[in-house]
C-alpha cells in the first residue's frame, strides 16, 4: 500500500511541474545610448490594424542606457495611450506582471535602428527577433524589416513610430535586463 501511495504521489508531484521557460541571448549588446537622433522624453508608438477593426496605437519606451519597454496596448487615441502609461506603470510601483518578453534592447548607428525583444510564442524557449529600419528624424522612425537572428529569412515591414512627449515614463528598471 505503501508503495502505491508514494507511486501516487509521484505521478501527481511529476504532472505539476511545468517545464522551466529558456530565453536565448540578446544579439545586440546593451550599450548607453547618447546621441540625439531620438528624443528620450517620452515614448514612441504606432498605429496599426487592430482587433477591434480599428487603428489601434501600440507604445513603446526608449531609455538612455540602451534598454526598451515595448508596452503593446490597444489604445485608441493617444490620450488612451497616455492613459495606459500612467495606470498600468507610473501609478504605484511598477506592474510585477510584466514579464520578460516587454524588455528589450536597441542600437542606433548611423541613422540605422535596430530594436531586439523576445518574440511571444508559447513555447518553452523563448526567442529573440530584431526590427531594424531608419530614423527620419528625432520624433519619427521607420522599421523596414524584421528578422530572427538565427534564420536567414528578412520579413519586409512598413511600421512608422511617432514621437509623443510624454512624463513621467515608466523607469527602465527591471529584473530581465541588467
Amino acid at each position: 500500500m505503501k508503495k502505491i501511495v508514494f507511486y501516487f504521489l509521484l505521478l501527481v508531484f511529476c504532472l505539476s511541474c511545468e517545464e522551466p521557460v529558456i530565453y536565448k541571448d540578446f544579439i545586440l549588446k546593451k550599450i548607453p545610448y547618447t546621441g540625439n537622433e531620438l528624443r528620450m522624453d517620452g515614448y514612441y508608438y504606432r498605429y496599426h490594424e487592430c482587433y477591434r477593426g480599428n487603428n489601434c496605437i501600440d507604445v513603446s519606451c526608449f531609455y538612455r542606457n540602451g534598454i526598451l519597454l515595448d508596452m503593446g496596448g490597444a489604445a485608441l487615441s493617444l490620450e488612451e495611450a497616455d492613459e495606459y502609461i500612467r495606470r498600468l506603470f507610473i501609478a504605484g510601483s511598477q506592474n510585477p506582471n510584466y514579464e520578460y518578453l516587454r524588455w528589450g534592447l536597441f542600437v542606433i548607428d548611423n541613422q540605422i535602428i535596430k530594436i531586439e525583444c523576445y518574440y511571444p510564442n508559447d513555447n518553452t524557449t523563448k526567442w529573440t527577433y530584431i526590427r531594424e529600419g531608419v530614423i527620419l528624424n528625432d520624433t519619427t522612425f521607420r522599421i523596414t524589416s524584421i528578422y530572427f537572428p538565427d534564420k536567414d529569412e528578412i520579413f519586409k515591414a512598413n511600421e512608422t513610430y511617432h514621437f509623443r512627449q510624454y512624463s513621467p515614463k515608466p523607469d527602465s528598471t527591471n529584473k530581465f535586463i541588467k
